[in-house]
Formats: structure tokens, C-alpha cells, sequence
């Protein structure tokens, strides 16, 4: 017998209940806005050459084929970047990153080249057209084995690989509190890759007005506010000429 004014609450059954999203209707009308959905005038759109490897030192990039192929517009590479003083962008941890590297690739997939071109295709084949030259470097795989002296450095302007360091509190008293306990246990975790996995690939549209010398940008992010400063950063530009516009790819669409 329950206690007297004593309720009994049940757990509810989410497997069997609907889910709102707040967003719903404008989905179901086709009213969803997403990245893909953005028309400019005159828009060219962009495509990547990415590395092969893992780590490797960038030996040569010949752009001339692409150059030639029908639609594209523009062949960028980091060379290109450095004499417009864009070659690095700042990172959440207070470093700084290769837009596109001159020479060294740290990761699978990293990008080296950017083509422009009048439509996806035309910038694509032009990717496809960029001959790379690599000289493959001894990988770093392993983040523990990647921190014992005489590891491969993934990063040539590093002295080590630990990069960064973060801590919070109270060093002193919580040395004296380990120091002080009876009973001290110590456990390596592992813990495999996570990584999220949208409906929506990730991309962004800019668009650059150069009379009011103002930049807009579309991108499917989370953190349109550091989106919107590393880029400002990263083009010395004022704070309230750079717009980050979130599509709604998901349930709140947003304008700072």
C-alpha cells in the first residue's frame, strides 16, 4: 500500500510516444531551408584536392590541367594563400591551423587545392585534373605512442605532439587531497572515435559585397558565433561585417 499522498510516477515510454521537433511542419511543407537550397547570382561552387595520406611531405601541386578545363574559374593552393596573408586560421585552443598546407599533410583527406568552378561538376573535374607530388612520411597513429620521445612529429613548426594542454581548479588542493587519501587507484580508459552523423553533410555558401564590405555566410553549424570569428580573424575583418546565417537543417534557425 503506497503511503498516504504518497503518487506514483511512471517512467514514460518514449519508444511509443511522438516526438516534436518544433520544426516539423515547416519539413513536412518543403519549407526547409538548407544549404544546398542557397541560389546566388553568378555563384561558383567549390571543390577540394584532398591528400592520399596520412602524413606526407608536399613535394610538388601542378595546377596548369587544371587551369584548363572547361568552367573552372579558379585554382588556389596554399602558396596562393600565403601571399594574401590567409595561409593559417585560429582553432578553439588557442592555435593555429593550415587553410592549405605548403608543405606537409597531417591527415587522410587533408585538403591541398581548391578549384572554383561554374557548377559543381565543372569544379570537380578540375580537382580531378590537380597532380599532387608526395613524398609519404611515416604516420602517427597512435595518440599514446605519439607523445614517447622520437616519435614522428605530425607537425613540423612543434617541438612535440602534445599541442595543448587544459586543466581546471585547484592543482594545489587536489595534490593534497591524493596525498592525503588511504586508498589511490589508477585506470588507463579507452575510449574509441565518436563522431556525430547528420542528415545533412556539412557546407556553406559565402557571398562577399564588396561595396558595403560585407561578408554573409550560410553554414550548417552549431557555432555560427566562432564560425563567424575565426573567419573574421582570419580576413582582418571588423566584427559587424561578417554574417553567419544558420540554414535550418535543424529545429532552430538562427541569425546573429
Amino acid at each position: 500500500m503506497e503511503p498516504h499522498g504518497a503518487a506514483t510516477t511512471a517512467e514514460p515510454d518514449l519508444d511509443r510516444q511522438p516526438f516534436h521537433t518544433g520544426a516539423d511542419p515547416r519539413y513536412i511543407a518543403f519549407r526547409g531551408e538548407f544549404i544546398d537550397d542557397v541560389k546566388l547570382p553568378d555563384m561558383l561552387h567549390l571543390a577540394f584536392v584532398r591528400s592520399p595520406h596520412a602524413h606526407a611531405a608536399i613535394k610538388e601541386i601542378d595546377t596548369s590541367a587544371a587551369d584548363a578545363c572547361p568552367g573552372v574559374r579558379a585554382v588556389i593552393t596554399g602558396l596562393d594563400l600565403e601571399g594574401l596573408g590567409l595561409s593559417s586560421m585560429p582553432t578553439l585552443v588557442g592555435d593555429r591551423q593550415d587553410v592549405l598546407p605548403t608543405d606537409l599533410v597531417q591527415f587522410y583527406g587533408q585538403e591541398v587545392a581548391a578549384v572554383l568552378g561554374v557548377d559543381r561538376y565543372a569544379a570537380a573535374d578540375g580537382a580531378a585534373a590537380v597532380r599532387v607530388e608526395y613524398e609519404p612520411l611515416p604516420p602517427v597513429i597512435d595518440p599514446i605512442a605519439a607523445l614517447r620521445p622520437g616519435a614522428p612529429l605530425v607537425r613540423w613548426d612543434k617541438p612535440t605532439n602534445h599541442v595543448w594542454r587544459w586543466q581546471v581548479g585547484d592543482a594545489k588542493a587536489t595534490d593534497h587531497v591524493f596525498a592525503e587519501a588511504a586508498v589511490k587507484l589508477a585506470q588507463e580508459v579507452t575510449i574509441p572515435r565518436i563522431s556525430g552523423a547528420h542528415l545533412e553533410t556539412c557546407g556553406c555558401v559565402a557571398s562577399w559585397d564588396a561595396t558595403e564590405k560585407t561578408l554573409t555566410l550560410w553554414a550548417t553549424t552549431h557555432s555560427p558565433e566562432a564560425v563567424r570569428t575565426t573567419r573574421r580573424i582570419s580576413a582582418g575583418m571588423l566584427r559587424a561585417r561578417c554574417w553567419s546565417i544558420l540554414p535550418t537543417c535543424w529545429p532552430w534557425p538562427a541569425r546573429f
